[in-house]
């Protein structure tokens, strides 16, 4: 049960950072832009509320929310790179090189 709770902590906790930087109106992973305008936030909110619960579950209280706002700040922080990477490869495809 335990490993189970984890896992749902951490996938949770990762789609929901990603959810979120899919929001924004300056990503780069999608080529079509950023989600809807209205309520762009919510899918994010409630993947990463989730994975609070699922953290609290496994962890101490204070541990779970420090654990969790590092896994969030983690992949806030590799998210842009991971969209520029992508952009850059979108790029190299649109011109016929292909980006190595």
């Amino acid at each position: 049960m335990t490993a189970w709770l984890a896992s749902l902590a951490v996938v949770s906790g990762v789609a929901g950072a990603l959810l979120f930087y899919l929001a924004s109106p300056q990503q780069q992973l999608r080529a079509a832009g950023p989600w809807p305008a209205r309520r762009r936030w919510w899918p994010g909110t409630v993947c990463t509320l989730v994975s609070l619960a699922a953290t609290t579950r496994v962890l101490a209280p204070m541990e779970a929310v420090f654990a969790w706002s590092v896994l969030l700040m983690f992949v806030g922080s590799i998210a842009p790179f991971l969209g520029a990477w992508r952009a850059r490869a979108r790029a190299g495809d649109a011109a016929g090189n292909g980006a190595p």
